[in-house]
């Protein structure tokens, strides 16, 4: 039997985001095995986490084309949360 890790993973991502200077502008929606964070109305996504399998994630950014750019960085959510809010900070910038 699989498990579906994914939805208490939202809810950890989201905590995150509200623990975070600058990102309460910031949500999540689930589709599949990829988080997506959001903002605004129309949404304008900033970044998604995809599983990769239980506890480890990918990290992906919107291309201009409206396609998904995978990194190399993979890691548990906070890892590549950590990455992001360091070292791409930009990407989550409020553009509203």
């Amino acid at each position: 039997m699989v498990v579906d890790h994914v939805p208490e993973s939202v809810e950890e991502l989201e905590t995150l985001l509200a623990r975070t200077a600058d990102c309460t502008h910031l949500y999540v929606k689930k589709r599949g095995k990829a988080l997506t964070i959001f903002s605004g109305t129309p949404p304008h996504p900033h970044a998604r986490l995809t599983s990769l399998g239980r506890n480890v994630w990918g990290l992906s950014f919107p291309t201009h084309t409206g396609r998904w750019e995978r990194t190399p960085f993979v890691g548990t959510i906070e890892q590549v949360f950590n990455t992001l809010t360091t070292d791409f900070r930009l990407y989550l910038t409020d553009i509203s």
